[in-house]
């Protein structure tokens, strides 16, 4: 390792940045944000070493012009000041390499430029790869999948700056290097169904059976498993979540949860609210119905809109889970109840890569199936760890402010955030991404000690991102708005030092497009267009012969 000196320092401000004076020679070594530098302490072999954040440069003849041009023989003459500004990221004592600023340097010390070599031997342990550095491009950087998966990990970013794709490189990594890995993904969008087709991801794709399923089956030409979430799997909020009964249906929300709470007693007289024991959408209809007043008419109303809608069928008509429900029939309630329950959510615990696909679902819809299967997964990963168990698995969850937003509380948000403070325990791994920083759980945000922060521009994202790094400044997190697309800041336990990485291009890397790209304009704007057909539009192929029939409510009145 060479050491090769770039300059001096002359000031420090605070507890670790500071400002550099550079030879004029050696600016070009140091022009990039991100480089690396390091100061030596004189009185021992402590190594401390900086990341470039800032420049100063100017030249100090320039408010002197008029003088600069009387002056002969002075004309080539560029007094300039060479000043950088640097964060301590890290140092070495004895060989090892720790995290933070155990001392500052003094003014004057020197400073050397950390090369590729020693910058391999920092950011170059770990056990997958996700991209080069941004200054040296043949230096790999790779992260520690232990202190990656129990520290929990947050990509943030701006639209179109390369969220989807560091999530793929990730996961493709792990799913390639470890051949028993556990990830359920929420894709949001649909945008990562392409997986499937490379054989080593191990990838299967959930969706509800209808005809969205049927588009991205054809699309993608892809196997898609059916999606059947029961109804009785959901607890009371999720299920008042889709009927959009808000806090203030006091009477309704009452009257529904009385229901649910008669439904399972009549299959388990000791179940409450919550509890797993199976009923049917039918069961709730009838327990309302023998409610007298018009908040429970008009909260029957809704549950017979639910119990036809086809697109919710995956919740309210799951044929396959009543199957095996009424197969088990040997079994008394709840150990009947919860083989099923059990039954649903072993096949998402699988050493594989499980896509659950939500495109196409209104956002109150996705949030209550990903509050129900994530509780579902917590209650059976604790009970295989309480038994002595282990089932690791990590969650990644797209557009994660959808499920734990800012200052409201969700079932979601409740579940999410009970995970990010406790899985390390149980072993369950939170991966969240989400292009709204700002309209994220400060709670979830600050539990994730991985940080993968791409292109922001949006100060209030920048200040949400800054209080969730342990180990940069803020003004290296303002140098966010300067990335350039698949640029990176990685910081947190899973990497040595702090570094600015260029992620590797997944379409490049695996020869696979992910879904949710920007449309190409001027080509489809180029070419002649096709028929226009809503076809692709109806849930399911019953709708294009189904005989519309309408009912007033004086006869809906009669029929309850």
């Amino acid at each position: 390792m060479s050491e090769e000196l770039i300059g001096r320092v002359i000031s420090i401000y605070g507890r670790s940045l500071l400002r550099i004076a550079v030879l004029e020679e050696k600016l070009p070594l140091v022009s990039r944000i991100g480089t690396y530098v390091k100061v030596r302490d004189p009185n021992d072999d402590t190594w401390l070493y900086g990341l470039v954040i800032g420049f100063n440069l100017l030249d100090e003849l320039y408010k002197h012009g008029r003088i600069v041009e009387e002056m002969e023989g002075y004309e080539e003459l560029r007094p300039s000041r060479n000043e950088v500004l640097a964060n301590i990221v890290g140092y070495t004592k004895s060989g090892r390499v720790f995290r933070g600023c155990s001392l500052l340097p003094r003014p004057g010390e020197k400073v050397y430029l950390v090369d590729k070599e020693e910058l391999s031997l920092i950011n170059g342990k770990g056990d997958i790869a996700i991209g080069v550095n941004s200054t040296f491009k043949d230096v790999e950087v790779r992260l520690d999948i232990n202190k990656l998966c129990s520290r929990h990990l947050a990509i943030l970013a701006m639209t179109g700056a390369g969220k989807s794709n560091a999530l793929a490189i990730i996961l493709a990594e792990i799913l390639n290097k470890y051949r028993y890995s556990r990830i359920i993904l929420i894709d949001t969008h649909s945008e990562y169904v392409s997986l499937a087709h490379n054989e080593s991801f191990r990838a299967k794709v959930y969706m509800p059976k209808g005809s969205f399923a049927d588009i991205i089956r054809e699309s993608y030409g892809i196997d898609v498993k059916n999606l059947e979430i029961p109804l009785w799997t959901l607890g009371f909020e999720e299920i008042a979540n889709i009927l959009r009964l808000d806090s203030k249906a006091t009477k309704q929300r009452l009257h529904l949860r009385d229901a649910i709470r008669s439904s399972r007693r009549k299959r388990f007289a000791n179940a409450g609210v919550e509890d797993p024991i199976y009923y049917t959408i039918d069961d709730l209809i009838s327990e309302v119905k023998g409610i007298r007043d018009s908040s429970a008419l008009e909260l029957l109303i809704k549950l017979r809109e639910l119990k036809e809608n086809e697109e919710l069928f995956f919740l309210t008509k799951t044929e396959e889970t009543d199957k095996i429900y009424t197969s088990v029939q040997d079994l008394k309630e709840p150990e009947r109840s919860l083989n099923v329950y059990n039954n649903i959510v072993s096949k998402f615990l699988d050493p594989s890569l499980n896509i659950i696909s939500l495109g196409g679902l209104p956002a109150e819809i996705q949030a209550s199936i990903v509050s129900s299967l994530l509780r579902a997964v917590w209650r059976v990963v604790v009970s295989q760890r309480v038994a002595g168990l282990s089932f690791p698995v990590m969650i990644a969850i797209e557009e994660a402010h959808i499920y734990a937003p800012k200052g409201k509380w969700t079932p979601a948000r409740d579940i999410l955030e009970r995970v990010a403070r406790e899985g390390r325990k149980f072993g369950v791994s939170l991966t969240i991404v989400s292009q709204r920083p700002r309209e994220l759980s400060e709670t979830l945000l600050s539990q994730c000690g991985n940080l993968i922060a791409l292109r922001t521009v949006n100060p209030e994202d920048q200040r949400h991102i800054m209080r969730s790094m342990e180990d940069v400044s803020y003004e290296t997190v303002q140098n966010l708005s300067g990335l350039e697309v698949g640029e990176a800041l990685i910081s947190g336990p899973s990497i040595t030092f702090p570094a600015i990485v260029k992620i590797y291009e997944f379409s490049k890397r695996y020869n696979l497009e992910l879904g949710g790209k920007d449309i190409d304009w001027r080509a489809q704007w180029s070419t002649p267009p096709r028929e226009i057909t809503l076809r692709h539009g109806l849930h399911s192929k019953e709708s294009e012969e189904k005989v519309e029939h309408s009912h007033s409510l004086d006869e809906f009145l009669m029929e309850s």
